[in-house]
């Protein structure tokens, strides 16, 4: 038996509809299979991106969307993590390395609060029980 994976992101914006985000990841982790071996089971991957002002209604899509596939007796891991997201300035943001200012000036850089976002990572299909 074939499996393979299929990840999909979504990013989850403060003024983004509920239902429509719900019905997009119930329409992602649906379960499919292999046209050339029906046997065969694709692990679908959602992952939520969202910044920390839209953290919230992004638990609220993976709470709903985890309901409603446990309702049809279907089977979903999740995973949630927290990271920050690179600063305009910092270097890997863009490539490019960060401006120095003069040395001896007095003048010190303000500090930014990191922004952060969370990632939740929603699992069903082949490899679902073994996460």
């Amino acid at each position: 038996m074939t499996n393979e994976e299929n990840v999909h992101t979504i990013m989850v914006k403060s003024n983004a509809n509920i239902s429509k985000t719900v019905t997009q990841a119930l329409n992602i982790l649906s379960p499919r299979t292999i046209a050339e071996s029906p046997n065969a089971k694709i692990a679908e991957i959602l992952e939520l991106a969202a910044d920390a002002k839209a953290a919230g209604k992004a638990i609220t899509i993976a709470e709903i969307v985890k309901r409603r596939i446990k309702e049809h007796g279907g089977k979903i891991v999740q995973t949630t993590r927290v990271q920050e997201k690179p600063l305009d300035g910092e270097p890997g943001a863009d490539g490019q390395q960060p401006k120095q200012h003069l040395q001896g000036e007095g003048y010190d850089k303000p500090r930014h609060r990191p922004i952060a976002q969370i990632m939740i990572r929603l699992q069903t299909g082949a490899d679902s029980d073994e996460v």
